[in-house]
């Protein structure tokens, strides 16, 4: 009885977390971000990162030691 439960409980465990993980990965009905998206350029100018037409690529770099 106790192995019925155990199983049971981890099948609803694993839904659950499923569940979980396709609401945080939705979107708008529309296909677009929510909110926008953007950050401050080596020239201090704002710069959209959402409804580009082009592709954008980050560089991050952070001060180590």
């Amino acid at each position: 009885m106790k192995n019925w439960m155990k199983r049971r409980s981890l099948l609803l465990l694993i839904v659950a977390a499923i569940a979980l993980m396709l609401q945080a990965c939705g979107t708008e009905e529309d296909g677009e971000p929510s909110g926008e998206l953007s950050l401050i350029n080596e020239d201090n100018q704002e710069v959209s990162l959402t409804n580009k037409d082009r592709a954008t690529v980050l560089f991050l770099f952070t001060e180590v030691g």
